[in-house]
């Protein structure tokens, strides 16, 4: 297999990943606001969506690799059967290539969590592909004759086929985002085998395919709400009001008139329901005022009620909203003009240095302003298998401070077994928390990466740890700081626990996303273990040493099936279980 090269590519390709700390805390479909190219659902917003709506890198085939070389995503249907009707890719060229991209969109049965047979296929052409690093979204109407997924339980990867002999500069959008859920993918060249991107690009997340579908039985009565049309910036702020939009579509042989379509918050409705008239295939919208009166995670439903409807399973859509009591603030920030507030220490590796011209090939984003720091092997002329550390020296106080962010601009170039690594402390350094581990490039990137332990906290430091191995290569780094929003209802500092605690999930019930926060009071080994109802293990969630003190772990049930789970926690002789229901 002739792949290696395109790996290699593959990493050039990474461009500014400039999204807000909300789409990072709560990656939910319905809640990325995106543009499109055409009408995929709305904003190719309307179907499954694993993604957070930025492409870090660009994935492709050199031409070595053959045809057809092909890329594949999970897909599972909501209910059935189920036929897919759109699909949704985001595609990227180098100037070298051509505008013009003409593939297979192919649908796999999974067996195994593999893809195996092709149930059906459909070729197409994508126009208009622009030039890294400007990426594009295409969405593509699959036949009505598109094979259906019959049996319940069964999951599908949808994807691309395609010739790189002829096509070797074009590249699929990813998501190489820590804080993504990784979510199932498969990559193969001609010569096969298919191949787990993490396996070729260490910082997959997820492909940008999209896809949408329904029933594949038409009901006489049947009224749905397919997607959020419009949702306000995450986080929202407490007292501002905001206006919800969902999409609603007749998929029944019926026409219905006065349909009530009705807006919940936790579970109690707000407003007045919308009754809509529609006839048969009739698309329409519905809107809702909310002005958010408390703060905290706010579940967001829009349900269809049509009485007689014979189909539940597509009458609401659900999306999670986070309220804070006021505007961004910054809590801390350097510009780096000198690295008077960090401490520099290196265990043999080239030390972190304050840089005053750019290396070449260095690139920053434009927000970036010379001097910055920098972890330069290039620089000493050799590599080296150590660690060189930036630590901040003095404590930053995040008190009344909630939904806290590390933000900043770097330029981070990776040779073989080189890592980027970001943590921080709530106690002044006496622990860490690992919030990044690259390593992968991150090219001319302006990020953002959530510290949701630091909420209130009075004594928080930061520290980049780079190895580097590799000659040639740098990490380097401009304008850190630290944001958040005020806190509400918080009048006093968090502390180490007194004693171990496992809290009840939030939200929940929950689809797909949940998160589970624990308490342990001394360091130790802590296992997180969730269980379906007849006690058989669905997951891991967390094994390993823990510091003592409080911590967040996503779980992410998009691949189970609704329906009630059991979690475990075990540490240092203390033992609890709890209850948590999955609703799809």
């Amino acid at each position: 297999m002739k792949f290696i090269s395109s790996v290699i590519i593959a990493a050039l390709f990474v461009f500014a990943a400039n999204f807000a700390y909300s789409q990072a805390l709560n990656l939910n479909p319905n809640s990325i606001n995106i543009n499109a190219q055409s009408d995929f659902g709305v904003n190719c917003v309307g179907g499954q969506i694993h993604d957070d709506g930025v492409p870090e890198n660009g994935y492709g085939w050199n031409a070595s690799a053959g045809d057809p070389s092909a890329f594949a995503q999970k897909f599972i249907p909501t209910l059935y059967p189920y036929k897919f009707s759109k699909f949704c890719i985001n595609l990227t060229r180098t100037s070298a290539g051509v505008s013009t991209f003409t593939f297979k969109i192919v649908q796999w049965k999974c067996v195994n969590g593999m893809p195996t047979d092709i149930m059906d296929s459909t070729t197409v052409t994508a126009t208009g592909i622009p030039v890294y690093p400007a990426f594009a979204f295409y969405d593509f109407v699959l036949p009505t004759t598109w094979a259906n997924v019959t049996t319940a339980g069964d999951s599908v990867f949808l994807g691309i086929r395609y010739n790189p002999v002829t096509m070797s500069a074009v590249y699929v959008g990813s998501d190489e985002t820590s804080t993504t859920p990784l979510w199932p993918g498969w990559a193969t060249t001609a010569a096969g085998p298919w191949q787990a991107p993490a396996a070729l690009w260490p910082s997959y997340r997820a492909l940008l395919f999209r896809a949408e579908g329904g029933s594949a039985v038409q009901y006489a009565h049947d009224y749905g709400v397919t997607n959020f049309l419009s949702l306000p910036t995450n986080p929202l702020i407490k007292n501002t009001p905001y206006n919800i939009k969902a999409r609603v579509q007749n998929f029944g042989t019926s026409a219905e008139s006065n349909v009530p379509i009705s807006f919940f918050v936790n579970g109690t409705q707000v407003g007045s329901s919308v009754n809509l008239s529609l006839p048969v295939g009739g698309v329409d919208s519905v809107s809702f005022p909310w002005t958010p009166t408390t703060t905290g995670v706010k579940n967001l439903m829009v349900v269809s009620q049509l009485g007689t409807d014979l189909l539940r399973a597509n009458d609401t859509i659900r999306t999670t909203m986070n309220v804070v009591a006021g505007a961004q603030v910054t809590i801390f920030c350097d510009p780096l003009t000198t690295l008077g507030n960090w401490t520099l220490t290196s265990t043999g590796a080239v030390p972190w240095a304050l840089q005053t011209a750019a290396y070449t090939n260095m690139v920053m984003p434009t927000n970036a302003v010379l001097p910055w720091m920098a972890c330069n092997v290039d620089a000493a002329g050799s590599g080296s298998n150590s660690n060189a550390v930036a630590t901040l020296t003095t404590g930053i106080n995040c008190s009344g401070k909630d939904g806290v962010f590390l933000e900043f601009d770097q330029d981070f170039y990776v040779l073989s077994g080189d890592q980027a690594i970001i943590d921080y402390s709530t106690n002044g350094g006496s622990s860490w928390i690992n919030i990044a581990t690259w390593t992968a490039s991150h090219r001319t990137e302006h990020a953002t990466i959530p510290m949701p332990a630091a909420t209130n906290m009075t004594n928080v430091k930061l520290r980049f740890s780079c190895i580097q191995p590799g000659y040639d290569w740098w990490w380097a780094l401009d304008n850190i700081c630290v944001k958040g929003y005020p806190a509400d209802g918080i009048s006093s500092p968090v502390t180490t626990p007194v004693a171990y605690a496992l809290s009840q999930n939030f939200p929940n019930p929950f689809n797909p996303t949940t998160q589970i926060k624990y308490s342990i009071r001394t360091n130790g080994l802590v296992t997180i273990k969730v269980y379906d109802i007849l006690g058989k293990e669905v997951t891991t969630l967390v094994n390993e040493v823990k510091n003592a003190g409080t911590h967040i772990i996503d779980f992410n049930g998009a691949n189970l099936s609704s329906g009630t789970y059991i979690y475990k926690m075990e540490s240092n002789g203390f033992t609890d279980v709890k209850r948590m229901i999955l609703i799809k």
